[in-house]
């Protein structure tokens, strides 16, 4: 039966098979976008050593500082490079790809100069004993930057030469190289093929997820549905089932159709468990719940609340489904029921109705709590009968809390 759980486990499961695409393809992008993004990184590292290379040459070849100086102006006209500076042993700018900025110490550079923080990160450098990336006697890199799973949007180089360059005061002594690559455009690629591969894992991901929900739906969901759903003895309805597809049809059709709730007991059911066991007692649950599932019409419920009570939803007025009770009432009576081992007890039913909007009563559980009472009163005038009060009652009835 299609009701308020298979509809809720459809929608988790639609549910889930979009987080488990949504994961995957997020997953896979952000694999392969770090994957790709390395081997940028180690492709611009090269690029940077490479320009080490071609600059610390022109150091250390006795050339003149407008040389240096316009060598590192060529080099800054490549779109990776964001600077590049020599500086001294003591801290002050000898040439740089910035005009402005030679002569000047370190100490005096600032974010006004167009190097953001490469001042502040090259002032480890200058200490008697350098700490930080500046520490070692090789060259050394940095990535540095708002992007913490990237590492950075740009690279700092330092890489200490000696100085031998024409006009220097003191010949041979130590300097540094510095250059910074700028990593955006690196970054920017990256995310675009991180979107990329998110967009293009989505489809097979959500694609393989909706065939592995279509086939738990129609192999899997019908079967713990049912299992959810029935009671395990009796094979209705069971109390939790019956009561939520019972308030979603009372809800959702309301009072466009006439509705009759009634409950049902197997009168002196005890003294059956009492004197045929209660295998016996078991059966006789079993026997009656596929006597009442096979005397409704459809579109009609039938649950099992616990023992040997039984609800029923009844798509009719009041007159008609007491017509149909009363039919149901006697051919219980009348059958000749007959146990797995021979014995054949006597068996019949008191039944409780009432109709839905009787008294005002239109919620679920006032209908039971109402149909609860006429069963009271069914037991009470001596069992075997349907009993319903409005009918009892014409001019009016109510139930008294006990």
């Amino acid at each position: 039966m299609r009701g308020p759980l298979h509809e809720r486990v459809n929608r988790r499961l639609l549910v889930i098979a979009l987080a488990a695409a949504a994961l995957g393809s997020t997953v896979l992008a952000s694999v392969s976008g770090a994957l790709v993004l390395q081997a940028t990184l180690k492709e611009a590292e090269n690029h940077a050593r490479t320009i080490e290379r071609d600059l610390s040459g022109s150091v250390t070849s006795f050339q003149p500082l407008y040389e240096v100086q316009r060598q590192l102006q060529l080099a800054a006209s490549s779109r990776e490079l964001r600077s590049a500076l020599l500086l001294d042993q003591q801290g002050v700018v000898l040439a740089a790809s910035d005009n402005a900025l030679v002569g000047r110490p370190l100490q005096e550079l600032g974010l006004e100069d167009g190097l953001g923080d490469l001042p502040e990160h090259l002032r480890v450098c200058f200490p008697a004993r350098p700490t930080g990336f500046c520490a070692a006697d090789r060259s050394s890199s940095l990535l540095d930057g708002p992007i913490p799973w990237i590492g950075g949007d740009h690279m700092i180089l330092v890489v200490r030469t000696p100085l031998a360059l024409e006009g220097l005061p003191a010949f041979g002594q130590q300097g540094l190289l510095v250059i910074e690559l700028d990593l955006q455009p690196l970054v920017g690629q990256a995310l675009q093929l991180t979107g990329l591969v998110f967009l293009a894992g989505l489809v097979p991901l959500f694609l393989t997820g909706a065939a592995l929900v279509l086939v738990v739906r129609r192999q899997l969901l019908p079967e713990l549905i049912s299992l959810a759903q029935t009671d395990s003895l009796s094979g209705v309805l069971n109390r939790g089932a019956f009561l939520e597809a019972a308030a979603q049809r009372l809800e959702l059709r309301g009072l466009e159709q006439p509705w009759v709730v009634a409950l049902i007991d197997i009168d002196h059911f005890k003294t059956i468990n009492d004197t045929y066991g209660h295998a016996a007692g078991d059966e006789v649950i079993r026997r009656m719940a596929e006597f009442l599932n096979g005397a409704l019409r459809r579109g009609d419920l039938v649950g099992r609340l616990g023992g040997d009570e039984f609800a029923l939803l009844v798509s009719a007025a009041a007159p008609q489904a007491h017509d149909l009770l009363e039919r149901l009432r006697q051919r219980v009576a009348t059958h000749r029921w007959t146990l797995a081992d021979g014995r054949e007890p006597q068996l019949t039913l008191s039944i409780g109705m009432v109709e839905q909007g009787s008294e005002g009563r239109h919620q679920l559980g006032e209908l039971l709590q109402a149909a609860d009472a006429a069963l009271y009163v069914a037991k009470d005038q001596g069992r075997n009968q349907v009993m319903d009060l409005e009918r009892l009652h014409p001019r009016g009835w109510s139930v008294q809390p006990a």
